[in-house]
């Protein structure tokens, strides 16, 4: 990729995060999570103390800006054919999908024991199936990580699946890294991070 491309593409991701999150506080953001699920309030609309929350068609236009650059990039990465391109976009798509899905059911039963554990008499049977169903819920996320490295294995070769591994790693952090710069706190940008691995 060359040192424009690079450019341009950075300014879109700063442009995208700076106006998505400019006016937001943000969200807890647990460690290794992909970047839809942390930073655009999945499953979390409105809470109260967070700022004003953006709306589903706002954090889907963002989420459809970012997967675009993010494909683009995967495509230059691993140096992948138009049809190769094509079904890798195609399987994360499906994956983020069902990947939200499962964030927003952890969300909910998070709230629903928030709620349990601060009754004066918490009802033990409402706290043991939330229990259970976060259980589950990240039962889910283990088999759809197992199930992402499967199709992978169909779709890519192996050198392009070690590029894909770190690339994920690398544009995680990327992300992360210029939201935490647009509410202000910079700290490590990230910005070169992805892009050492785009080359």
């Amino acid at each position: 990729m060359n040192a424009v491309k690079i450019f341009l593409m950075a300014v879109l991701l700063v442009s995208v995060t700076m106006s998505a999150f400019g006016q937001q506080k943000p969200a807890s953001s647990p460690p290794g999570g992909q970047y839809h699920e942390t930073t655009m309030g999945a499953g979390n609309p409105g809470q109260p103390g967070r700022g004003e929350q953006m709306s589903e068609e706002k954090r889907e236009e963002v989420r459809k800006k970012i997967d675009a650059v993010r494909i683009w990039r995967l495509t230059e990465t691993l140096k992948l054919d138009a049809g190769t391109s094509a079904k890798l976009s195609s399987l994360l798509s499906s994956l983020d999908h069902q990947r939200r899905d499962i964030v927003r059911e952890k969300t909910g039963t998070i709230n629903i024991l928030k709620l349990a554990v601060k009754s004066p008499k918490p009802d033990e049977s409402k706290i043991k199936t939330s229990l259970e169903k976060l259980e589950k819920n990240r039962h889910a996320m283990q088999e759809l990580s197992n199930s992402e490295m499967s199709e992978l294995k169909k779709i890519l070769t192996i050198e392009q699946q070690a590029r894909y591994v770190v690339f994920q790693h690398e544009f995680n952090h990327e992300m992360r890294g210029m939201i935490r710069g647009a509410y202000g706190n910079p700290g490590k940008s990230g910005m070169g991070a992805g892009n050492g691995a785009a080359r």
